[in-house]
C-alpha cells in the first residue's frame, strides 16, 4: 500500500469518526431536549387549547348578548311582538284563534345557556400521549437521560482523533472478517476455472 493511499484511508476514517461523533452528540442532545422540553410543551398545548375554548365561548356569549339585546329592543318598541311573547308565556289565546304547533327550535323561547358547558376546539394530536409519558413518568425520563449520558461518554471516549489508529485497526479487521465470510458464498463465473475461484 502506498503512502498516498494510506493517507487517503486515514483521512476517510478520520472523517467518518468525526461524523459519527457529531451524530452521536446530536442524538444525545435530542434525547436531553425531549426530556427537558416535553413538560413545557405539554403545558403550552393545554393552555392553548383552554385559550381557544375560551375564545369560542366568548364569541358564543357575545352572540347571545346581541340576540338578547335585539329581543329587549323588540319588547320595548314593538307592541305586537310584546303581546305575542306574553301570549306564549301565559299560554293565552284569543277567541276564535287557531294555534299551529311548531317545533321547539322555531318557538320564540330564549335559548338556554349552560355556563359550565365548554366546547372542545382542538382535537388531540397524536404525540400528546408521548409528551405525557415524557413529562410524568420518572422512570422513562431517567432512562432517557441515562442513555444520553452514556452516548456522550462513549462519543468522547472512543470517537476522538487520538483513537484513529485503534479504530482504523478495528475497521480493517471487521472489513477483512466480512470479506472472508462473504467470499465463502461468492459464485465463480462459469468461464473461469475452478482453481481460480
Amino acid at each position: 500500500m502506498s503512502v498516498n493511499q494510506n493517507q487517503n484511508e486515514e483521512s476517510r476514517i478520520g472523517w467518518m469518526i468525526s461524523l459519527t461523533f457529531w451524530i452521536l452528540l446530536f442524538i444525545a442532545a435530542s434525547l436531553f431536549a425531549a426530556v427537558v422540553l416535553a413538560p413545557r410543551y405539554l403545558s403550552y398545548l393545554n393552555l392553548r387549547n383552554e385559550y381557544l375554548t375560551n375564545q369560542v365561548q366568548l364569541v358564543s356569549l357575545e352572540n347571545q348578548v346581541e340576540y338578547l339585546k335585539e329581543i329587549a329592543h323588540s319588547l320595548e318598541n314593538d307592541p305586537e311582538f310584546r303581546s305575542e311573547v306574553a301570549r306564549i308565556d301565559f299560554d293565552a289565546t284569543s277567541p276564535g284563534e287557531e294555534r299551529i304547533a311548531v317545533e321547539p327550535d322555531h318557538a320564540l323561547d330564549v335559548p338556554e345557556w349552560n355556563p359550565h358547558l365548554k366546547a372542545s376546539v382542538t382535537s388531540r394530536a397524536w404525540y400528546i400521549p408521548m409528551l405525557g409519558v415524557l413529562s410524568e413518568n420518572q422512570k422513562v425520563r431517567s432512562s432517557i437521560l441515562l442513555t444520553a449520558a452514556v452516548i456522550i461518554v462513549l462519543a468522547f471516549t472512543f470517537l476522538h482523533e487520538s483513537q484513529t489508529p485503534q479504530l482504523e485497526t478495528v475497521t480493517r479487521s471487521t472489513r477483512n472478517l466480512f470479506s472472508v465470510l462473504l467470499s465463502r458464498y461468492q459464485v465463480c463465473d462459469e468461464h473461469l476455472e475452478d482453481d481460480e475461484c
